[in-house]
């Protein structure tokens, strides 16, 4: 009993800590804003952005989400935005081995066997944050790059089982001619 009435004492000090502790209205649309702006320097449309009633008259938490769906692997980026805590970012990303590359896909939930999930804390507030918006999109397509090369590992017995035709990697490397790795001769500088 002595602890569960130390637990409930907790938890009652930490509500009466988040009183009076809330979203106002340029503070939603500055999320929003924040949301839409990073959908779009990433190629892709926000989903869903929601928001915490805990009163009935006044958020006391937002979270908003965009899903990146292309080339087989499923990814979703979630904002959490509470007052007196960082922006969070919460990065999900899923390798989807049976899926067509660039076909849109329901992004299911990652799970702990086939996904990553990783969480990056910015210590500012939104609108302290939302005049970088476009650098932090680039830093959040950078981070999905990591994840994507990440989420494979271990799964060695799923990659066996992936083939492509050769059509499709003589294409790839026509297209990237100047990206791929050559062999290296040296040149000749006409000197005996």
């Amino acid at each position: 009993m002595a602890t569960n009435d130390a637990y409930t004492g907790r938890e009652h000090l930490k509500e009466q800590q988040q009183i009076g502790k809330t979203i106002d209205l340029q503070g939603v649309a500055s999320f929003a804003a924040l949301v839409e702006l990073l959908a779009s320097e990433l190629g892709t449309e926000s989903g869903k952005m929601h928001g915490n009633l805990p009163s009935g008259s006044a958020f006391n938490q937002l979270v908003g989400e965009i899903e990146l769906n292309n080339k087989g692997f499923q990814r979703k980026l979630i904002l959490f935005a509470q007052p007196g805590s960082p922006l969070t970012l919460r990065f999900k990303t899923i390798w989807n081995e049976g899926s067509i590359p660039d076909a849109p896909q329901p992004a299911p939930e990652v799970d702990d066997e086939n996904g990553l999930v990783a969480d990056y804390f910015l210590n500012g507030t939104v609108e302290q944050i939302l005049p970088q918006g476009r650098a932090l999109a680039r830093y959040i397509e950078d981070i999905f790059a990591v994840l994507d090369r990440m989420v494979s590992l271990g799964q060695n017995s799923r990659l066996s089982r992936v083939s492509l035709p050769a059509s499709k990697i003589e294409a790839f490397e026509q297209a990237e001619a100047g990206n791929l790795v050559r062999s290296y001769a040296p040149k000749s500088h006409g000197l005996v």
